[in-house]
């Protein structure tokens, strides 16, 4: 196996990890969402975001991969806002 291929062969094991942990997130993400529907409390916690943000970020050591980390946080926010506004919207 060459170099490419050993390559991808890892990218496709961390895609499965992942995807389970995509999956856990989400399931938390209805928790919060159930929560914050039976408290009156809005989707979006603009200071838990950059809460979340600044706290993950230091757990980069690759300093040159640091803003595509933030964007990657960023959208997965993204994704969890609109899980939840779905959500909300069904109940």
């Amino acid at each position: 196996m060459n170099e490419l291929e050993e390559a991808r062969k890892k990218i496709n094991e961390i895609d499965q990890e992942m995807a389970a942990l995509f999956e856990e997130r989400m399931r938390a993400a209805k928790i919060i969402v159930n929560y914050k529907m039976h408290h009156g409390l809005p989707i979006l916690d603009a200071a838990r975001e950059q809460e979340v943000i600044e706290r993950n970020l230091n757990l980069i050591h690759d300093r040159e991969i640091i803003p595509f980390y933030q964007d990657f946080l960023v959208s997965l926010m993204d994704i969890s806002k609109s899980y939840q506004k779905m959500k909300k919207e069904q109940e």
